[in-house]
């Protein structure tokens, strides 16, 4: 009647033959303290006095059984299926006097798949280049197939279909591996296969892997991972080039009609400098798509391995792992300076010459008392200004206690107004919305991943609280709720000075970044991803243009398609992904003016 399918009561306590025997008691005391008074009462007015008593006293009892009262409740919905219907331009191939997308149309106008959806919630979605709730909304040159399913995955993270139908002709030549997202998924599948054949033969490049900073004259790996359906016995060209110029090739046979597979390719940097590279596998005859067979990737070019002073006065878990964590990297060669008294072999000092400075490209003060550097003031403002160095600082005990020092607050982005101490407390870091793909907070690939990370980051401990924020200053992150006097103080900012660029950060520890996540078991991935993003951009010289369009082709023949494509990068020159772009063209006499839009690729 009620709807309830199950109502029960629990006593948690530990201890009922001692609270049901002192009910008896005082409920019994009860009795008797109003069954005559002194002086008489009237009978009305002692059974009110004695009922009183007792459901006080039965309230007392009642709390000290801790009763659980359990209410069960069965609710029915009907099933949730997510219909993915493939709309990309191979479902419009003809097999057997019908195109792929008109069997789907049939199979979808059948009574039998109206009796279906009459009994269940069916939810429809629409999937080529990328998930669209309408079949107009979808880029139909491309087939990302693993990258919608990703995406839908998150869509339904609060409520996750019991089912998912995908209707497809298998041909994913875009994005991410299908075998490496569906294992993962938090919903069953079920594929329904609209091709009668296998397709045509496609190649497409799947992902390169390579090292974002390398050296002159030192080697390095590029490898490509390829994917291909109805191979047979084809053998293709894998080619790395620098504009037009070849710089290796090489050659896969593919033995498998469908298969995987990666081709490593050698490249040996001649000068210094940005580069854009890009990988191509060599288009094949009657291959069903070109559009996936290459990629641009950007990398820089050193002279040699990037030198970095570690300045700390007391060298603590901190500077112990980002020390290891640099020197097992193949990109930097790295000096400590204990700067304290009693550091036993560790013991250097602050470089006291501008050459000796100017020799390191990155130099991290960790907790530095900033009046012990007042003499070194002029070379420190030269290195940022004039040579374009970089300086991370890492706020900590010491700078707080020692108080406003004016020409070295001068230099940050944001620093405490007065005297102050640290704060101990936990809390978690929001990046600035404005600022989420730069390097050193872009701890994922897209946006939302990005504030995931930072909300799944272990909690900082510590913070120097700075109520100061200079002009020209950047925040990148803040603490997520107010601390002390401070609403949201900063954690992570930076500011420049002509080329060089300063990065603060007043909350530690970063250390437990990697501790905790390699005590789980983890790959300390946050950790890495911070130090690595945050290094590489303090080191890399601003000249390269983080945004390119240009046409695949200086000259063009009569009556050939003309294509641009465009790139953007971050500061850190890792590519962003979901930029949109247009492309003007206008003729030499300025009279004809045609405008496209560009299509998104990856």
């Amino acid at each position: 009647m009620t709807g309830f399918e199950k109502i029960s009561i629990d006593f948690l306590t530990g201890y009922p033959w001692l609270v049901w025997p002192a009910l008896i008691v005082l409920v019994g005391v009860a009795v008797l303290l109003y069954r005559k008074t002194n002086p008489p009462l009237p009978v009305y007015l002692r059974v009110i006095l004695g009922s009183l008593l007792i459901i006080a006293i039965l309230a007392l009892v009642l709390a000290l059984l801790e009763p659980v009262l359990q209410l069960t409740r069965k609710y029915t919905r009907p099933p949730r299926v997510t219909l993915l219907l493939d709309h990309s331009l191979s479902m419009d191939k003809e097999e057997a006097g019908l195109t792929r997308r008109q069997r789907l149309d049939s199979l979808l106008s059948s009574d039998s798949y109206r009796r279906i959806a009459q009994s269940v919630d069916v939810r429809t979605k629409y999937f080529g280049g990328n998930l669209a709730n309408l079949p107009d909304e979808v880029e139909p040159n491309r087939t990302a197939l693993a990258d919608v399913m990703y995406e839908l995955d998150k869509q339904q993270l609060a409520e996750p279909a019991d089912l998912w139908m995908l209707f497809t002709d298998g041909n994913s030549n875009a994005g991410r591996e299908p075998t490496e997202v569906a294992p993962n998924l938090k919903s069953p599948l079920v594929v329904i296969d609209m091709a009668i054949g296998g397709g045509d033969f496609d190649i497409g490049i799947a992902d390169i892997a390579y090292n974002p900073i390398t050296f002159v004259g030192q080697p390095s790996k590029v490898k490509v991972k390829l994917h291909w359906q109805q191979g047979g016995d084809r053998t293709v060209q894998v080619e790395l080039l620098d504009d037009r110029e070849i710089l290796q090739q090489k050659r896969l046979t593919l033995t498998s009609g469908d298969g995987l597979g990666e081709v490593d390719l050698r490249l040996i940097p001649k000068e210094p400098g940005q580069k854009m590279l890009r990988v191509r596998v060599v288009p094949v005859d009657g291959e069903e798509t070109i559009d996936n067979n290459q990629r641009y990737f950007a990398l820089k070019v050193l002279k040699s391995k990037l030198s970095v002073l570690l300045v700390s006065e007391a060298p603590d878990y901190e500077v112990g792992f980002l020390k290891r964590f640099l020197e097992q990297s193949d990109k930097y060669e790295v000096k400590l300076a204990a700067t304290g008294g009693k550091v036993g072999n560790l013991a250097g000092r602050f470089p006291s010459r501008q050459t000796e400075l100017n020799r390191y490209d990155l130099v991290i003060l960790h907790d530095p008392d900033p009046r012990k550097l007042t003499s070194k003031q002029a070379i420190i403002e030269s290195y940022l200004a004039d040579r374009g160095g970089a300086i991370w600082l890492l706020m900590g005990e010491r700078y707080a206690s020692a108080g406003p020092v004016e020409w070295f607050n001068r230099l940050l982005p944001f620093s405490p107004s007065g005297n102050t101490k640290i704060r101990y407390t936990e809390f978690h870091a929001e990046p600035d919305e404005g600022n989420l793909l730069h390097p050193v907070i872009r701890l994922g690939d897209d946006q939302g991943s990005i504030r995931a990370a930072w909300v799944d980051a272990p909690p900082f401990q510590k913070i120097v609280l700075c109520d100061w924020q200079s002009p020209q200053g950047v925040i990148l992150a803040r603490a997520s709720g107010p601390i002390g006097r401070l609403d949201r103080p900063p954690v992570l900012g930076f500011r420049r000075h002509g080329p060089g660029k300063l990065l603060a950060t007043s909350a530690l520890p970063l250390w437990r970044w990697s501790f905790v996540d390699l005590g789980f078991g983890a790959s300390a991935d946050y950790y890495r991803k911070l130090i690595e993003g945050s290094v590489t951009w303090l080191t890399v010289q601003d000249d390269f243009d983080p945004v390119r369009i240009k046409p695949v082709r200086e000259v063009f023949t009569r009556g050939e398609p003309v294509r641009f494509e465009g790139f953007a990068f971050d500061p850190g020159y890792r590519p962003i992904p979901g930029v949109t772009g247009a492309v003007s063209l206008q003729s030499g006499a300025g009279k004809d003016k045609i405008e496209l839009d560009l299509v998104s690729l990856g």
